[in-house]
């Protein structure tokens, strides 16, 4: 069931949980799934309480957090937040333009929090993801189940499960500094598109220069700019070639080669075969 909230500050469109669910039930439980973007100087905040948990991630613009102590902090794209909404909380503002996000409402019960115990013995996570990507399809999976007629349970339950499940594997141990996650978000949103992949896009988008950027890659990541893009276009060109049909053209294009040559090129020179090769061998596996 879908429902749309507006006024001039926000939009927020949800898609709540039409299943029945009985109070206790010892299972991961999604009350709802929304999409909303909300305009420069809304404020908000996460001090009512309510018998749920937020699992939130900032997908374009900026937002500005105080939080109980009075410190505050502006977070931008790929901020991925998990918030107790019972307990006292933190209050938003939208300092862009506008703001997207994703946000998912979990019921809380004791298999949630005994699972988030477990994947977050250190407490509830705030961080910027590495791979918005990844992230992106967890939430959209929930999205879609909870719009089918014969939305079932079990199935939002297992994608309940894969979203925090990805949130934990992309958790830092050793957090990267910030200008290096925006980078690399920069990529993993972009790497499709030819003529915006350039150094100064990112270093843009990482709000430092180039030379920074570049000394950044090296020294955390072992790598450089355009390494990290390669790797990232190499990496779905596999999955197309394992998974899709498409014609070599069409993935170069999906990719971000300009064309086929090219992509056969690279390919063959970092795995040693072709495209087409690698599509047979990967489906004889």
């Amino acid at each position: 069931m879908q429902k749309v909230w507006e006024s001039t500050q926000f939009k927020e469109v949800y898609h709540v949980n039409p299943t029945h669910y009985e109070p206790g039930t010892p299972s991961l439980r999604i009350q709802s799934f929304c999409h909303s973007f909300s305009y420069k100087s809304w404020s908000g905040g996460s001090e009512i309480p309510r018998s749920s948990m937020i699992v939130s991630m900032l997908l374009d613009g900026k937002q500005k957090v105080t939080r109980l102590n009075g410190t505050e902090t502006v977070e931008s794209s790929g901020y991925l937040a998990i918030l107790d909404l019972s307990a006292p909380g933190q209050k938003f503002e939208t300092v862009s333009d506008s703001a997207e996000r994703y946000f998912v409402l979990y019921e809380t019960n004791p298999v949630l929090k005994t699972l988030l115990k477990e994947m977050f013995p250190a407490g509830l996570p705030s961080f910027y993801a590495v791979d918005t990507e990844k992230l992106k399809i967890c939430f959209e999976a929930i999205r879609d189940e909870l719009s089918r007629q014969d939305a079932d349970d079990s199935r939002i339950g297992g994608y309940a499960y894969q979203l925090l499940h990805e949130a934990m594997v992309q958790f830092p141990e050793d957090p990267l500094p910030q200008p290096l996650v925006l980078a690399k978000n920069f990529i993993n949103n972009h790497f499709r598109n030819v003529h915006l992949m350039t150094r100064e896009e990112i270093a843009k988008a990482a709000c430092v220069s180039i030379s920074t950027l570049s000394n950044l890659f090296r020294k955390h990541l072992n790598t450089t700019i355009w390494q990290t893009i390669c790797d990232k276009r190499m990496e779905n060109v596999k999955q197309l070639l394992t998974y899709s049909n498409h014609s070599v053209e069409e993935i170069a294009h999906e990719c971000g080669f300009t064309y086929a040559y090219y992509l056969a090129r690279e390919f063959k020179k970092q795995f040693g075969i072709t495209p087409l090769e690698y599509r047979k061998q990967s489906r004889l596996q």
